[in-house]
């Protein structure tokens, strides 16, 4: 690992992470409110309040889907903005297809309206900070 692919996955973790936190503010907050798959009493005990998040496991995870990431898009030879969106959003359909879909399929954690706005924001999020990876990591001298 080298000190580019290291800058390139801290600040694709802050991206992806600010992309999805934006997502679930401004659009899935409300529609999982408008299109629950469980009662909200069975929600809320599913889900932490925000001041009682487990900080070290939300930098452990927000860390980890930065680095896959990169490490995709390093493995995918994109080296550019354009490359990285193509690579980043063929990962990411495919990614949060199987999770999204698997969890729709075999739980009860998303309706069926909430599971494909999930996977809407989720691969924008992820297409987005693949495409400014691979930028990052197509910039100045070749590896």
């Amino acid at each position: 690992m080298n000190k580019k692919f290291l800058i390139t996955g801290l600040i694709t973790t802050v991206i992806n992470l600010l992309l999805n936190a934006g997502a679930y503010l401004f659009i899935l907050k409300d529609i999982y409110q408008s299109h629950p798959a469980i009662s909200e009493d069975f929600m809320k005990q599913l889900h932490r309040k925000p001041d009682q998040l487990i900080v070290w496991a939300m930098v452990i995870t927000s860390l980890a889907m930065g680095f896959l990431i990169t490490t995709v898009m390093k493995w995918s030879g994109a080296k550019t903005f354009f490359s990285g969106l193509k690579n980043g959003f063929i990962f990411a359909f495919l990614f949060w297809g199987s999770v999204n879909f698997g969890l729709y399929a075999s739980s009860n954690f998303f309706s069926q309206a909430t599971v494909f706005v999930d996977y809407a924001c989720s691969v924008s999020a992820m297409t987005i900070s693949g495409s400014i990876a691979a930028w990052l990591l197509g910039r100045g001298k070749a590896n």
